[in-house]
């Protein structure tokens, strides 16, 4: 009976031990992630095609040295109204670690409806070349220094 009572009172413990720690062990899981990220600074800048500001483009930050990245972050941002973009990389607006980066910028359409893997063309939107989609062979370049940076303007033309 004793030996039943201690394993009990063992096991009551342990299991409170293991409630009682759950939340610190989850605190340094997730200071372990903010260590493991990389420090970033605001970048912003702005697209055109011929000369008009593109809206609702995607553009993604490619790192050259991919080394420096331990979770493999691409950058990235979308463009408002007037073209203009501000970069994330982990949270909104976060901006990007200091770098150099290929570039690549498309407008990417929703799906037809939810669920679907058909996408549909925004008729209204421009069309960007699909070279500048892909950012290894887009020729688009941007170097992020470790202050706030505002990118020269990335020009695309249609020809």
């Amino acid at each position: 009976m004793l030996s039943f009572a201690l394993r009990r009172c063992c096991g009551v413990s342990a299991l409170v031990l293991v409630v009682a720690m759950g939340p610190a062990l989850a605190g340094c899981a997730k200071q372990e992630f903010q260590n493991m990220r990389q420090p970033t600074h605001a970048v912003q800048g702005q697209v055109t095609l011929d000369g008009k500001p593109v809206a609702n483009a995607t553009i993604v930050f490619k790192p050259v040295d991919a080394a420096k990245f331990k979770w493999r972050e691409q950058p990235q941002a979308k463009s408002d109204a007037e073209g203009r973009f501000t970069v994330f990389t982990y949270e909104a607006n976060d901006g990007a670690p200091a770098g150099d980066y290929k570039v690549g910028i498309a407008i990417l359409a929703a799906a037809e409806e939810e669920g679907s893997d058909q996408v549909r063309r925004d008729k209204s939107a421009p069309k960007i070349p699909a070279r500048y989609g892909d950012a290894t062979s887009s020729g688009l370049t941007a170097t992020v220094e470790a202050k706030p940076t505002e990118l020269p303007p990335f020009e695309l033309t249609s020809r």
